[in-house]
């Protein structure tokens, strides 16, 4: 019948609607890998692999709250061994001090037998003793005072050795043990870097659901406006339709009326459209923590951390001085290594009058140990020993083992 070619035509305009419609569920967050959602997939689906994600992210969580523990654990031993190390160190040049005063007294001792009375009472004892084995007695008695003095000597110098042998070991283990905090805040830093991804794709996700929810009661209202009747399939009805060519006519007149009514929707649904834009940006920025890009950004995000103690790791409140900084550079989009000597490899030397905020400052102890954030004016942003704070680079400390600048290539 002519009612059913009409139909299909109406079947047909709900398809266009819908696709429409469906148009809306394009994220603001094109480019972000891992994830994609085609505009295709139900709100549904999207939950589902928001869900996962979120587990994912949750795992990722837990990780990072152990690797943290562990850094934690790792920096309290690494403490202990240097107290232990202090505490050898001191021993040792007590030792030292103790035998180096046996042995000013053993020499002095032995130059005052040689030069005074002392000598001459020996060679008196022997020459006045009674006989052979009194004489031999007394040279003996004198040779074991000697002995006495020497040996306890011997007995210092053997304990120095082994406190010396001792030290050596500790050192050791504080090196390895430097290592071992290392490895541990390189996998924190990894694990951070994967839940800022994650935290990203999660809001991500959340939005798609939002537009596809939106896109779904769009298409609903266009198809309600479009009045769709169910669809008839007498193939020999169809036909004999497509033979009346004039009833065909009036039919596609009656279309082209709908068509209009999907054509008003469908402005409407520009409009949802647009004023859905700015809601979807509040969501990402609630989710994903709202960080300008580039150096700037990177000032602000650190900032967030002031007054926090110092760590030993590469995450909020454990942050140590390289930590800190890739971490905050990272939030604002600028990859940068882990450590503060690979810091200073990975950027462009210049010098402080070429400085600007934003740009990386270097202290060197025997190497490049130290890493702060410069603002400008000789100040610095940094995590150290009194916690992470603005420091002058010029002051007492900084200023004897100022290394450099670098510029973030």
């Amino acid at each position: 019948m002519i009612y059913e070619r009409g139909n299909n035509i109406l079947k047909s305009s709900k398809i266009i609607a819908i696709a429409l419609a469906a148009a809306i569920t394009v994220s603001p967050f094109a480019g972000i890998a891992s994830t994609s959602v085609s505009a295709s997939e139900s709100s549904a689906t999207i939950a589902s692999k928001k869900a996962d994600m979120k587990s994912q992210l949750a795992d990722i969580v837990q990780q990072e709250s152990e690797v943290s523990a562990k850094v934690a654990a790792n920096q309290k031993e690494f403490t202990q061994l240097k107290k232990d190390q202090v505490k050898l160190e001191k021993s040792i040049e007590e030792t030292k001090a103790a035998i180096d005063k046996r042995k000013g007294k053993l020499e002095e001792r032995a130059r005052a037998m040689q030069t005074s009375s002392a000598t001459t009472s020996i060679v008196d004892s022997v020459l006045e003793a009674d006989s052979i084995t009194d004489a031999a007695a007394a040279v003996i008695a004198y040779s074991k005072f000697q002995s006495a003095d020497v040996s306890i000597v011997e007995a210092q110098q053997k304990d120095e050795n082994k406190l010396a042998a001792d030290n050596k070991s500790l050192s050791a283990k504080i090196d390895n043990q430097r290592s071992v905090i290392a490895s541990s805040e390189v996998a924190a830093g990894k694990l951070a870097a994967q839940k800022a991804e994650k935290e990203v794709l999660v809001a991500k996700l959340a939005n798609d659901e939002k537009r596809a929810q939106k896109a779904e009661k769009v298409a609903a209202e266009l198809a309600a406006a479009a009045a769709v009747q169910p669809i008839k399939t007498d193939v020999k009805e169809v036909a004999k339709a497509d033979e009346k060519t004039s009833t065909v006519a009036k039919a596609e007149t009656k279309t082209e009326n709908v068509v209009s009514v999907v054509n008003t929707s469908t402005n409407k649904t520009d409009d949802t459209k647009k004023a859905e834009n700015k809601p979807a940006k509040e969501t990402t920025d609630n989710n994903a923590g709202s960080v300008v890009s580039g150096v700037s950004g990177a000032i602000q995000e650190a900032y967030k951390y002031a007054g926090q103690a110092y760590g030993g790791g590469a995450v909020p409140g454990n942050f140590d001085c390289s930590g800190l900084v890739m971490y905050s550079y990272a939030k604002a989009g600028i990859s940068l290594p882990r450590t503060a000597a690979a810091q200073y490899g990975a950027t462009t030397r210049i010098s402080e009058s070429q400085a600007q905020a934003g740009d990386l400052v270097f202290f060197s102890d025997g190497g490049i140990s130290h890493v702060g954030i410069y603002l400008g004016g000789g100040q610095m942003f940094n995590s150290q020993n009194n916690g992470i704070q603005t420091d002058n680079i010029h002051g007492a400390y900084w200023g004897e083992h100022l290394a450099g600048f670098g510029r973030i290539n």
